[in-house]
């Protein structure tokens, strides 16, 4: 367990950290084009909210509004608090209804859904999230999700100095490269409110990387003043949240694990990036490097004498990321299970869909061909009527054996059901493609070899990562 440490003198920004701050902190004229959207859509909500004769604040929250955005970012979250008075049935259909009205008169927008449906629309190329929410005095009054994040606004502001607004930008740009950034189930990494929390218990960048190369999990991050609470907090989060690798209390909300989402392997990689990154400080940790022409040649070079086979599925209705990322995970995860049941074993898997048409499942077995006949180990000796019933259904299956070695225990070698994995995960996908929306589906399955040349190229980034392994940064964290 490791709690963050009581807050010291912020260690200063080296010259890479610097060079790093000087192209990921937003331009004037990015403000700009910020400040010119929200206006736009605070007009159009206003005039459908008077000519409604409905008062509601409409108000900017996230990232932009914490003012710990990345350059380049183009996604504002703009929630619209109506009367604490309505009712959640009040706030999900007439205040919504408000918000699509008015996303109507704006131009581009899509319907997305959360806890309650909220409205996305698109100007100049900015995506902006409409969100009703409760306009509420104290968090304790919190009905929904979503009425939190005024809150965590307010939290920010008050608490995260100025300085370190942009030490929670080195920290995001850092998580993005090494690819643990994001809470939604498709990454389950670090949500950019968890990082903010995480620079304020800190107390900075550097100061949190230092730390972070300690951290063993469970991982308890305190962000409560009120230390005599903290351990009666931290029993509690554990209770509600027994799965969690990380836990950091909701300031706002001190029942709420900010950290749920994050993965142990979210959590080891930033515990040995972070040791890396200062051992050898680069800012290739902040800007990986391009792939120069790592393109079908080269993967099948170092795919040779591997079994790399793909599971491709075809995406049948919209879903949400969150639904259709973690079924194919869950289907990825079960198909694993199904060849080790039948002797393969799986060295590693991965997913990856283009959230419309098509879902892909890259999995890397010892081998992909067994002729070989099974062995067999069988019961203990002391168990004499287990021993029997191996023995009887060895002797009907016709297999070599049984016999006893020279251990002591009983073996046999018997001829595999599936000696093929290709042909395994087609005939037996009903017993692992079993998620709602994908269930009864009949996969395509293919070896990367015979597929390298039908690599989509957003595909490729992410077969290309499969087949290396290694992360790019591991390569700097030498002498």
């Amino acid at each position: 367990m490791m709690y963050a440490r009581s807050v010291q003198l912020t260690e200063p920004l080296t010259d890479i950290e610097k060079k790093v701050l000087e192209q990921v902190k937003p331009k004037p004229s990015e403000y700009e084009l910020m400040r010119r959207v929200f206006e736009k859509i605070q007009e159009t909500i206003l005039s459908v909210l008077e000519a409604k004769g409905v008062e509601a604040e409409i108000t900017l929250q996230g990232s932009i509004a914490h003012d710990t955005w990345l350059s380049g970012e183009r996604d504002m979250d703009v929630f619209v608090l109506f009367p604490k008075s309505w009712s959640t049935e009040e706030l999900k259909t007439k205040g919504f209804k408000i918000l699509l009205e008015a996303a109507e008169k704006m131009g581009s927008y899509m319907i997305r859904y959360a806890e309650h449906p909220y409205v996305r629309v698109v100007i100049d190329n900015v995506e902006a999230d409409l969100v009703p929410a409760f306009k509420l005095d104290d968090p304790s009054e919190i009905r929904t999700a979503v009425d939190r994040t005024p809150f965590h606004t307010r939290y920010i502001k008050e608490n995260l100095r100025e300085e370190l607004k942009d030490h929670v930008r080195l920290l995001k740009k850092f998580l993005k490269s090494i690819g643990v950034y994001g809470a939604e189930i498709k990454t389950r990494g670090f949500s950019g409110y968890l990082c903010e929390l995480l620079i304020i218990a800190y107390d900075g960048f550097i100061d949190l990387l230092k730390k972070a190369r300690y951290w063993r999990p469970p991982v308890k991050v305190s962000t409560i003043r009120e230390e005599a609470l903290l351990d009666n907090i931290f029993r509690e989060l554990v209770k509600r949240y027994p799965d969690s690798y990380m836990y950091v209390p909701d300031p706002v909300d001190p029942r709420r694990n900010v950290a749920a989402a994050v993965s142990l392997k979210s959590i080891i990689t930033m515990k040995i990036a972070s040791y890396c990154y200062t051992f050898n400080p680069r800012i290739e940790y902040f800007f990986p490097p391009r792939d120069q022409g790592l393109k079908e040649d080269k993967i099948r070079d170092m795919i040779r004498r591997r079994c790399i086979l793909l599971v491709i599925l075809p995406v049948k209705e919209a879903l949400a990321p969150d639904i259709l990322w973690g079924e194919i995970q869950r289907i990825a995860d079960r198909a694993s299970k199904l060849l080790r049941n039948f002797d393969f074993t799986p060295i590693d898997w991965s997913v990856w869909t283009d959230e419309r048409e098509v879902a892909v499942i890259a999995l890397e077995i010892d081998e992909c061909s067994k002729p070989y006949p099974r062995l067999y180990y069988g019961p203990s000796h002391h168990s004499l009527k287990r021993v029997h019933s191996f023995i009887k259904s060895h002797v009907m299956r016709g297999s070599f054996g049984p016999w006893i070695n020279e251990h002591g225990e009983l073996m046999a070698l018997s001829n595999r059901k599936y000696s093929d994995a290709k042909k395994l995960l087609i005939e037996r996908a009903n017993e692992y493609i079993v998620t709602p929306h994908f269930k009864g589906l009949q996969p395509h399955v293919e070896a990367l070899d015979e597929y390298v040349d039908k690599l989509k190229e957003d595909m490729m980034n992410w077969i290309v990562s499969f087949v290396k392994k290694r992360p790019y940064w591991m390569d700097y964290c030498i002498d």
